[in-house]
């Protein structure tokens, strides 16, 4: 009989990294519309949208390089997006943690993203 942890282990195994990249950033982007207001498909949107929808973006697109190692060229094709947007949008966030309202908010996010992350 298989307990537990070789159960999870053996479904971790046939997970492709593609799916769990993919997976981990929907994660990612339905929290970020959740906690920011911002409907998912504003968030996903091929234009830039709104400037509230470009922030939440940008602060998806952070989170799922700082939470999840997703690599800038793998989240700008995940948000449809040049590499150079990410860049910045990386750089900003980056800058605007500076702000301490904003840099709770990204640490409580991190965290729960972490957590949550576990399962994908």
């Amino acid at each position: 009989m298989m307990n537990m942890a070789a159960i999870q282990a053996e479904g971790q195994q046939t997970r492709s990294p593609m799916s769990s990249t993919r997976e981990r950033a929907w994660l990612v982007q339905a929290t970020v519309a959740h906690v920011t207001g911002v409907a998912l498909k504003d968030l996903c949107a091929g234009t830039r949208g709104s400037p509230r929808a470009a922030f939440a973006r940008q602060i998806a697109m952070y989170l799922c390089h700082i939470v999840f190692k997703i690599s800038p060229a793998e989240v700008a094709r995940g948000f449809g997006r040049d590499p150079t947007t990410v860049a910045h949008a990386l750089r900003r966030i980056e800058e605007l943690r500076e702000e301490p309202h904003l840099d709770r908010t990204l640490d409580w996010l991190e965290a729960m993203l972490h957590r949550a992350g576990r399962n994908v």
